[in-house]
Order: C-alpha cells, then sequence, then structure tokens
C-alpha cells in the first residue's frame, strides 16, 4: 500500500506537500523535486520555509498559528485557490497557485496538504497578451495618423501643378497601409521575441535607403507638430545589411516617433548615419527639447516607462531595444542633456 501511495502521489502533475502537527514533512512528491528543486531529504532536513520567500515567512508563521488555534473547531477544512510567490533551491522566485486541506485524525494528530502549480507560463502570456493588445492599440493609432495627414495632404494636393509632391504621398499612404496589415499580421512575433523564440526573417537591403524611406514617410506625422526631419548620410559608400528588414522598421519608427514627440516646434529631427571607429555603421536619430529626467533614464528601455508623450504606453523603446539588441546583436544606447536627447544604434556583424 506504501508503495502504490507513493506511485499514485508521483504520478500528479501538480507539486502535494504535506505537513503534520509538527510542521515536518511528510510528503513530498516528485513533481514538488522538479519544481522547487530539492530532494525529499533536503527539505525534510530544511523545513517548509526553504520554500517561502523571506518576506512572506513572518506572514506565514503568524497564519499558521492562527489556524492552530482555531484548529479544535474544524473537523477538517479546504482553502480557496489562491496565489502566491515560491522560492526555488536557486534562490529563483516563480508564482505559483495552490489549495491547501487539512486531514484530522485527532485532536493532536492532523495533517495540512497543499497542491501547489507552478503559473509562470501562464503569467507570462497574459502579460505578453496585455502588452499586445497596448502596443498594437498604440501602434495603430500612429499608423491611422500618418495615413490620415498624408491623405489629407494628398487631396489637397491634386489638381494642382504638383503632380509628384501627390505621387509622393499616394506612396506614403500605401506604404503606411501596408505597414498597418503587417502589424496585424506579426502581433504573434512579439510574443516570440520576448521568448527568445522568434526566428529572424533576413534578407539583403541597403541601410541607408532604408532609413531615408522611413524619415520621408514620417514627414506628414512631424509636419503636424510643426517639426521637420534632416537626414544625413555621412557613409559615402553603400552599406547592404543581412537582416530582418521588418522588424528594424518597426525599430527605427519608435526612435524616430519619439524623437518628433520629443523636439518642439520650428526645430529639426536630426538623423545622421555614420560610422564608428572600427568602421561599423551607426544610425544616430537627435532632437531638441527637455532632457529624459534622470531618475527614469536607468529603466527607459523597460516595458511600461514613458516620458512626454501624450498617449504613449512605453513600449516602443523596449521594443526597439529587444529587436536591436536580443534579435540582432547590436548596441543600442542613449544619452540626454538639456537641449539634446541622442538614440544612437551601432550595427555590427550583421552587415556587410
Amino acid at each position: 500500500m506504501d508503495h502504490f501511495f507513493q506511485q499514485l502521489v508521483d504520478s500528479l502533475s501538480d507539486a502535494l506537500i504535506t505537513v503534520n502537527q509538527e510542521q515536518s514533512i511528510v510528503v513530498w512528491n516528485r513533481m514538488a523535486e522538479t519544481m522547487f528543486g530539492y530532494s525529499r531529504e533536503e527539505i525534510q532536513a530544511l523545513g517548509l520555509e526553504a520554500i517561502i520567500p523571506e518576506a512572506y515567512r513572518q506572514k506565514h508563521r503568524e497564519s499558521y498559528h492562527q489556524f492552530v488555534r482555531t484548529i479544535d473547531s474544524r473537523a477538517s477544512y479546504t482553502s480557496p485557490i489562491r496565489q502566491f510567490e515560491a522560492l526555488r533551491k536557486d534562490g529563483g522566485l516563480f508564482p505559483v497557485e495552490l489549495t491547501h486541506s487539512m486531514v484530522k485524525i485527532s485532536p493532536h494528530e492532523y495533517y495540512i496538504s497543499a497542491i501547489v502549480r507552478d503559473i509562470t507560463m501562464r503569467k507570462r502570456y497574459e502579460l505578453m497578451r496585455n502588452r499586445l493588445e497596448r502596443i498594437t492599440r498604440h501602434d495603430l493609432k500612429n499608423k491611422l495618423v500618418i495615413i490620415s495627414l498624408a491623405a489629407r495632404r494628398l487631396s489637397s494636393s491634386l489638381g494642382k501643378a504638383e503632380q509628384a509632391q501627390a505621387e509622393k504621398y499616394s506612396e506614403i499612404v500605401q506604404s503606411e497601409s501596408q505597414g498597418l496589415i503587417a502589424l496585424l499580421d506579426s502581433t504573434r512575433e512579439l510574443i516570440l521575441l520576448e521568448t527568445g523564440e522568434y526566428q529572424r526573417k533576413d534578407t539583403p537591403f541597403d541601410l541607408p535607403a532604408l532609413v531615408q524611406s522611413k524619415t520621408e514617410h514620417l514627414q506628414p506625422l512631424a509636419a503636424a507638430k510643426e517639426v521637420s526631419i534632416v537626414f544625413q548620410n555621412r557613409l559615402g559608400r553603400e552599406v547592404t545589411l543581412q537582416a530582418d528588414r521588418l522588424l528594424l522598421e518597426r525599430a527605427l519608427e519608435n526612435l524616430l516617433k519619439n524623437a518628433i514627440e520629443a523636439e518642439e516646434p520650428r526645430r529639426a529631427v536630426q538623423v545622421i548615419l555614420g560610422g564608428s571607429e572600427t568602421g561599423a555603421p551607426v544610425l544616430e536619430i537627435s532632437n531638441g527639447g527637455k532632457s529624459i529626467p534622470e531618475k527614469i533614464q536607468k529603466d527607459l528601455f523597460t516595458p511600461y516607462v514613458t516620458h512626454g508623450k501624450k498617449g504613449g504606453v512605453g513600449l516602443g523603446l523596449y521594443a526597439a531595444k529587444l529587436i536591436v539588441e536580443t534579435i540582432h546583436g547590436w548596441h543600442l544606447a542613449f544619452r540626454s542633456s538639456p537641449g539634446e536627447t541622442v538614440f544612437r544604434i551601432t550595427f555590427g556583424s550583421s552587415s556587410m
């Protein structure tokens, strides 16, 4: 029977932990070993507090003693499902969902069991889903603004001599519409970016042409804010990148839009493509205006950190950092002082 019971508890997909009236661990199944990293012998020697984060241990003691004081009035007990943080052997914290119950043999003999489920993946996907919803609303709004402004200028240009200008804005409407569709199609890709499972779709393309194209497409948005964008290619040579063009366009767009938002009216956002001392291409996007407050500079690439941008959700720089560094292995940095903020991308081994 003991062998059968051990096989039964070890077959559970959740951790099963049982303590007796002396708080000694008497059941610690195979999933508990996997989840927390302790063997049964190790956890029995250390005690239950080894898997409780230090910040919660005092509260756990108080709750346990309160439970014991009322045990005479209980024949049995089952708690509702609650969520907590737990502590692994390696020191890592992770979210769990648990319920505990009591089996009472006598007033002086009882057993409290907890069924524990690791909900790390659920929490991760909940967080990513929320981010996706917010970033989609944010980016969709910006793209619709660009489309609307470009269409308005196109409409006012029709019937005049500036046929070339009308064609230019028509191209912007078409390109931004395609970008909007691509954004809707790529919502799953952000999840893959965060989990490190994204498979890059590398193609060769000319870096100066790509940067110039993005600055031209954002000119209507800049004009609506009485700001201009000036692009300078100081390399004097062709630069072909073997990289994921769609992702790089997204990162550049986020950086450019932030610069436009931060720039003062009747000023220009400077976009300069040059080279580093080692010859690697370097792109700098700079704007004037107020500096980024020091208190948020260290967390600027953290999700939901934003400054001075109406309607911003603080995901643009986070996504840009993922794309530039995590996906491509390049480097994205910034410096900010009164009157100037500069974001700098140093392209590395993906350039040819």
